[in-house]
């Protein structure tokens, strides 16, 4: 859970960053690892690990492991993997980052070089927020790829995605490619979907010896999220803040979590100047969970359904269905479900009707007439416009573009087709009989 400041230049490349520089000496490279080794010592969320990691890479450098290690991106790689030897904490990172370090000595509120806000790259980014829909079955699907939002800064912008979804028949927040941000992000995401002020997180902080409360506090005016059905899809890439956020929602079993166990990062983390151009990213503190007293470090938020990140997607839609026609007796909702649920099925798993089947299929049949041009089957009733069909089953169609309504061809024993029946969404069902 990094802070949201500075956070998207973690995750770019050192060589971005790289500027002509010399390469390093001895006097240097003693410098650096004295000066991680130190700020391990100070802050490092585990003070017991923070002694074995400076330990071991003070042994590297007596033994001389460093000592030809001349470039350095190249050094950086190397003693964040021996600090990984000791614990590997995805968010722990020696990066040789100049323009950081430069931004970290010279704070942007004291350079007159006028360095971006953070904010406003931020806002550039939409939030993190990168794509807000309504999918087949009437299901809202939200896509966060970072949490840079919080009740200042973005709260409007996630509201009014939610605004837009809140009449769905559930809602699907996808976390697959998310890295993670801010944990007031997680915090104020959470309050939307609660039904009264709730306790979401802890925040510790080793070296202050402190704890920072989280809470989701409800929105007066979406008052429908309160009681969507929520799902969050999750892969081995979804990171920190967003695993947070997908583990507070499964404690609080207001959401079922669907595709792969995350990352496994559950600390916050700062950054601080090593000099000759090197930042540290020190995990400072770690999340305390109000219910489970514990974290998702190390073993990652572990799915309620489990699958592959590419049909997770997939996965939720088909149990949001479910789980609705469980729990209705109502005839039209049904159909209605059954409809979409056709719908959803034919998109997630095309089907592909051969040629000569396609031909069968081509006729005249009273009113409605099907045609074979072109490898494809088209359908024109008398009056009505000529559209391309494209199949569900391998035995019901559709028109290309058309949801409203869906043509099923019935052959007798001999697989002949004899009639076809149209099945309108508004529940109407009309049989033709084969006239040519």
């Amino acid at each position: 859970m990094n802070k949201i400041i500075l956070f998207l230049l973690f995750f770019l490349p050192a060589s971005f960053f790289s500027q002509p520089a010399t390469t390093l000496d001895k006097k240097s490279r003693t410098a650096i690892v004295n000066k991680v080794s130190q700020l391990l010592l100070d802050n490092y969320v585990y003070p017991d690990t923070a002694l074995r990691m400076s330990s071991y890479i003070k042994k590297r450098l007596k033994e001389g492991a460093y000592d030809t290690i001349k470039d350095r991106i190249a050094f950086s790689g190397i003693v964040t993997n021996d600090l990984y030897a000791v614990y590997h904490d995805g968010h722990l990172q020696l990066q040789y980052n100049p323009a950081m370090e430069t931004q970290l000595l010279d704070p942007p509120a004291n350079n007159a070089s006028g360095t971006e806000d953070p904010m406003e790259r931020n806002r550039r980014a939409n939030f993190g927020l990168k794509k807000v829909e309504i999918i087949n079955g009437n299901i809202g699907y939200l896509k966060m790829d970072n949490f840079w939002a919080d009740d200042k800064y973005g709260r409007e912008t996630v509201k009014a995605a939610l605004k837009f979804v809140e009449n769905t028949n559930g809602l699907i927040i996808d976390l697959r490619t998310n890295g993670g941000g801010s944990p007031q992000t997680v915090a104020m995401i959470c309050g939307f979907f609660m039904k009264q002020r709730t306790h979401i997180n802890d925040s510790y902080n080793r070296a202050a010896n402190t704890t920072t409360e989280y809470w989701g506090e409800p929105d007066s005016t979406l008052k429908k999220m309160r009681d969507i059905p929520l799902y969050v899809l999750t892969s081995n890439k979804t990171f920190s803040a967003a695993e947070e956020l997908a583990y507070d929602l499964q404690n609080l079993k207001r959401a079922t979590i669907v595709g792969e166990v995350t990352g496994g990062g559950a600390h916050n983390t700062f950054e601080q100047p090593v000099g000759n151009g090197f930042v540290l990213y020190i995990p400072y503190g770690r999340a305390v969970n109000p219910i489970t007293k514990t974290n998702w470090e190390k073993i990652g938020v572990q799915p309620d359904f489990v699958t592959t990140a590419d049909k997770a997607l997939e996965t939720a839609e088909m149990e949001i269905f479910r789980e609705q026609m469980k729990n209705t007796t109502n005839e039209r909702e049904l159909f209605d479900l059954d409809w979409q649920l056709d719908l959803l099925k034919a998109a997630n798993n095309p089907v592909s009707i051969d040629a000569e089947t396609l031909k069968k299929f081509a006729g005249v049949y009273d009113d409605r007439t099907f045609t074979f041009e072109n490898g494809k089957l088209f359908y024109q009733r008398t009056g009505k416009p000529k559209f391309e069909m494209e199949p569900i089953t391998f035995t019901r169609m559709k028109a290309k573009g058309n949801d409203y309504f869906k043509i099923e061809f019935i052959a007798n024993p001999q697989g002949k087709v004899e009639e076809v029946k149209a099945y309108y969404q508004d529940h109407r069902v009309e049989t033709s009989k084969r006239t040519k």
